[in-house]
């Protein structure tokens, strides 16, 4: 359930490229400065964010990257499984691919428990889309 930096960079990333929407592509190094984040780690997000179809790279001058949809239609959830590997699980044993089972397996008092809030976790970042992050982002910058 711990969003990484990777994930948090991407989002980063991703919240930039809504707000320019239609209108320009950024290169990772403009994200990068504008955000001071280290630019290696930004290219290998904004790979994995390509060949998972969320974003386009435009080559060239002028080029970079773009959302591969509006902002609307992106979910913080597509954003974060994508770079987390399709798993914010909070608990091992609800990995998809767990490596040691778990000796609690068939009598674990919490296991679901751990399921319902999972469900819930993410139900909720479904529900928050690229377009939610901006509407967020420019309430924050009211308050500073």
């Amino acid at each position: 359930m711990r969003v990484t930096k990777k994930s948090g960079y991407g989002l980063v990333a991703m919240t930039e490229l809504a707000d320019n929407y239609d209108t320009t592509h950024l290169s990772t190094k403009e994200i990068a400065e504008k955000y001071e984040l280290p630019q290696p780690f930004l290219e290998k997000i904004m790979r994995e964010l390509k060949d998972a179809e969320l974003v386009e790279v435009k080559r060239g001058r002028g080029g970079g990257y773009e959302l591969a949809e509006e902002p609307k239609e992106i979910s913080v959830e597509t954003v974060i499984s994508t770079l987390e590997e399709n798993s914010l699980a909070p608990v091992n044993c609800l990995l998809p691919d767990k490596d040691d089972p778990c000796p609690l397996e068939n009598n674990c008092p919490t296991l679901e428990v751990w399921k319902a809030i999972y469900a819930k976790f993410t139900r909720v970042l479904e529900s928050f889309t690229l377009d939610d992050m901006l509407d967020y982002f420019d309430e924050g910058e009211r308050y500073q």
